[in-house]
């Protein structure tokens, strides 16, 4: 028998029991869309971690944290400075204080950057794409504000740009311009959080908040990222006792906390196709049993004894072909639905961070929306080719696996027996 008339002969059989290939179909299309949205939910936050660590950390950049009573000094700054591969070495600054403005006390960290690290955090290549107003100038005597600092919780603006700023930091007084505001931004590199933090340059921070030259940590930028691992390295022969990270370490953790998140969603959802097969495997199993005299009939007339299983498998296949087909067309469309509307969130300023606050930052947020770090999607879902196509495939392995037995079985009735079946 041709291969059209198999195909014939089982969508006349579904159709005459579309109630139950309905079912079926629909089955199949809930499988694939909740499989697709959480293992694609898990590929998308997996590939906006990834970016984003990139972004802050840099292909060819390690940190160096000192651990316990370790201390890191401008000594050690020089030493890890004549390193090979080294290009450069930043010193990283910080320091707790406090301000308190026209009645608004709040505690601040004071952070001695250059303007390469700054921009670095916020994930710009000019420093006046990272503020809300002011002028993009980082010397001596001339601070930038975080958001937070800068604005209320209620979006009241209380710092401006140009104001004299009193900062008590290490038990002293310090008093500097504000230069600027800064937009709201990521999680910072050495945890700070620059929302709440007040910049100033490196020197001004040495010389005026800690002379003593004790450094948070060490920036150490490598000549190329295939050098990285050599100078991590050397970093842990010289300080084993601090800590050295770098992107491939982090993303190391990063990578396989999300295959496991994956895994874990993905044997969720797999369910759905186990639920599946037992329902194809009882559909076909019906069916033998209403369509035994069918069958003998056939055989009678002359079918061959696989002719029965291979029409019931046709007919598994016909069912996972057609969900599967609908199941992958409304996955793509919703998840481009869920990238595209707004229903779903789909705007800046939605990221590590969180939303932006008051009336200010509705207006900030226009002027943001390409440079921030925040991220545009709430649910990022990634969708590969052969993800695609796997998703496919699963069902029309499911149906035909689970339609196996009961095709078999039918061949087994005798032909004289199956003609007595009533």
């Amino acid at each position: 028998m041709r291969v059209i008339d198999y195909l014939n002969l089982a969508w006349r059989a579904l159709w005459e029991r579309r109630g139950r290939t309905i079912g079926a179909i629909a089955g199949i299309v809930i499988a694939i869309i909740a499989l697709g949205l959480a293992v694609g939910a898990g590929q998308g936050f997996k590939s906006l971690t990834t970016g984003f660590f990139e972004s802050v950390f840099g292909v060819n950049t390690i940190v160096l944290f000192p651990s316990g009573s370790a201390q890191l000094t401008l000594t050690d700054l020089a030493t890890v400075s004549s390193l090979p591969h080294v290009s450069s070495v930043e010193p990283l600054l910080e320091a707790s204080g406090s301000i308190n403005v026209n009645g608004h006390p709040q505690r601040v960290q004071l952070v001695g950057v250059t303007v390469d690290e700054l921009m670095q955090m916020y994930g710009v290549t000019s420093l006046s794409d990272a503020l809300i107003s002011g002028n993009p100038i980082l010397q001596t005597g001339v601070v930038l504000v975080g958001y937070d600092v800068a604005f209320t919780n209620t979006g009241q603006e209380i710092i401006y740009p140009g104001q004299l700023l009193t900062i008590t930091v290490n038990g002293k007084t310090v008093t500097a311009i504000v230069g600027g505001v800064l937009k709201p931004g990521s999680v910072g590199l050495i945890g700070v959080n620059p929302n709440t933090a007040i910049f100033m340059d490196s020197s001004s921070f040495l010389s005026e908040i800690d002379p003593s030259g004790v450094l948070s940590g060490l920036t150490i930028h490598v000549d190329k990222p295939s050098n990285v691992n050599s100078v991590s390295s050397m970093l842990q022969s010289l300080y084993p006792q601090d800590q050295v990270l770098n992107l491939s370490t982090v993303l190391s953790s990063v990578n396989q906390f999300f295959t496991t998140l994956e895994l874990f969603l993905a044997f969720i959802s797999g369910i759905s196709f186990v639920i599946i097969g037992i329902w194809i495997f009882d559909t076909t199993t019906i069916n033998v049993i209403q369509r035994t005299r069918e069958f003998g009939i056939m055989r009678a007339v002359g079918f061959s004894r696989r002719s029965i299983p291979l029409l019931l498998i046709t007919e598994a296949v016909i069912v996972g072909v057609i969900g599967s087909i609908i199941g992958v067309s409304l996955l793509v469309a919703l998840t481009h639905l869920i990238h595209t509307s707004s229903l779903f969130g789909a705007s800046p300023g939605v990221g590590f961070r969180g939303g932006f606050r008051g009336a200010a930052a509705s207006s900030a947020l226009s002027a943001s929306s390409s440079s921030s770090v925040g991220i545009s999607l709430p649910i990022p879902i990634t969708l590969t080719a052969p993800y695609i196509v796997l998703l496919f495939i699963v069902p029309l392995a499911t149906n035909i696996i689970a339609a196996l037995v009961p095709a078999i079985r039918a061949t087994r009735i005798p032909p004289a027996q199956t003609l007595r079946y009533e």
